[in-house]
């Protein structure tokens, strides 16, 4: 339990030094609005990890990621599958053009 309070506090801390970094290294304050916005949204990931940990919430997000990449190969292969069809079609139809047709 501790060091995962201390693992915890090395996280806040890096946190605030990358904030740190970055924010002195804009050389435009045009895009500091931006770079708080995204810093704010990891900042509050940082503090809720701890409750993510306890909840388990990483291993259900591993699992919805495995079910997203499944569906993404299944989606590949439905294009490949009409990608192909189509490619017969084109022939077939090409075929069916250059005959004549009698009544």
């Amino acid at each position: 339990m501790l060091s995962q309070l201390y693992s915890w506090l090395q996280n806040v801390v890096c946190y605030f030094l990358l904030l740190t970094v970055v924010m002195n290294l804009l050389p435009d304050d045009s895009y500091k609005k931006y770079i708080r916005y995204y810093m704010g949204l990891l900042l509050i990931l940082t503090f809720l990890s701890p409750v993510f940990q306890i909840a388990d919430i990483g291993q259900k997000l591993e699992s919805y990621m495995e079910n997203f990449e499944g569906f993404e190969t299944e989606a590949q292969q439905w294009e490949e599958k009409a990608e192909a069809w189509e490619q017969s079609w084109e022939e077939e139809t090409e075929i069916i053009r250059g005959q004549e047709v009698e009544p």
